[in-house]
């Protein structure tokens, strides 16, 4: 056993490298908005300039504008947004406009690690699909390695009383977070939290009229979607027709033109990683572990968005945006069937 200076040693270590941080239960959920409008917006970015022809900003006044000016931008109006707001409202906020910033900027990385800026620079997918799944899987790993203690459970239920507090607060919101006090009502300072929880104001809606009627219906309609007792079989279909015709389309495209060998690679490599992903999510359906079954589908449209489409792209602009269309519906559609079908773990 190690003396008690070693051990103390170690513990006053993990406290730095913590820095006393709270973390955000919602920290998993604003991560995947950073990264899924990041990767759309590269996609669309490329695909809007295949169709216009590559124009620069600037014209032929000798100034070229690239777009890694205008994501810098909003990636400080992302960092503004969250410095200058408190509750819960801001940070989908920042994390959607951080993400469309950070995809306009990582989108020229050829021009970075090139002498001669080339955009076209053909490893450029593969380095940013480094970056994403670094992001992604560093996350995922890091909570389930560790997750929430009660005493940040109370944190956050008391950061979500700043919206309450201002009339802010969803009750679908409130519920949650009144459940999982109720989970640790022993921990101190639950209670009263619940109490000052129970008390607050339904929110009013600070969207106008017609743009709240047409969120419930997005919402309202991916709702029945995964209601129905084929959703599960129908998503998982999606994605293995997804991942063969991207597949095909970029094996077909190496065969006239063998330059695209590090594209095809990545692409068969995406194809792989969501065929074995929904193998899985399907076997675990079967079994009976429904949420867990879903996760994987999850997993096998992430995989499908953050590596197949973005090699994929660099073969064919317009079938990868196709593709990211129905990635982020099948996204939908699962956080939609873990959300009204399935309790949080």
């Amino acid at each position: 056993m190690p003396p008690p200076t070693k051990i103390a040693a170690a513990q006053q270590v993990r406290q730095l490298l913590h820095l006393d941080l709270v973390r955000s239960e919602k920290a998993t959920v604003h991560l995947t908005t950073f990264v899924v409008s990041a990767v759309s917006t590269i996609l669309i970015t490329r695909a809007f300039l295949a169709l216009t022809g590559y124009p620069q900003i600037g014209g032929d006044t000798g100034l070229h504008i690239a777009h890694v000016l205008p994501g810098g931008l909003l990636m400080l109006a992302g960092l503004v947004t969250g410095f200058a707001f408190i509750g819960r409202g801001p940070r989908p906020v920042a994390a959607l406009l951080g993400g469309v910033g950070f995809g306009l900027f990582i989108d020229e990385v050829g021009k970075f690690v090139t002498a001669d800026n080339d955009y076209f620079f053909e490893p450029a997918p593969a380095i940013m699909y480094v970056v994403f799944v670094t992001l992604v899987v560093a996350a995922q790993a890091g909570r389930r390695r560790r997750p929430l203690s009660d005493q940040e459970k109370v944190a956050n239920a008391a950061h979500v009383l700043v919206d309450g507090l201002a009339g802010r607060l969803p009750d679908r919101r409130r519920q949650e977070v009144l459940r999982t006090l109720d989970a640790i009502s022993t921990v101190k300072g639950a209670q009263q939290l619940r109490d000052l929880l129970a008390d607050v104001e339904p929110r009013v809606s600070p969207l106008p009229q017609r743009f709240e009627l047409l969120w419930h219906r997005v919402t309202a309609a991916l709702a029945r979607v995964a209601s129905s007792r084929f959703a599960v079989t129908v998503v998982a279909t999606l994605l293995v027709l997804q991942a063969l015709g991207a597949t095909a389309v970029v094996v077909s495209l190496w065969r006239a033109n063998e330059s695209y060998v590090l594209v095809t690679a990545g692409t068969l490599t995406g194809t792989a990683v969501c065929l074995i992903c929904t193998t899985v999510g399907l076997w675990r359906w079967r079994t009976g572990a429904g949420r867990a079954a879903v996760e994987w589908l999850q997993r096998s449209a992430l995989t499908s968005l953050l590596v197949t489409q973005v090699f994929h792209f660099a073969a064919s602009q317009f079938t990868a945006v196709a593709g990211l269309g129905v990635d982020l519906l099948l996204l939908g559609v699962t956080s939609s069937i873990l959300r009204t079908r399935f309790a949080p773990p």
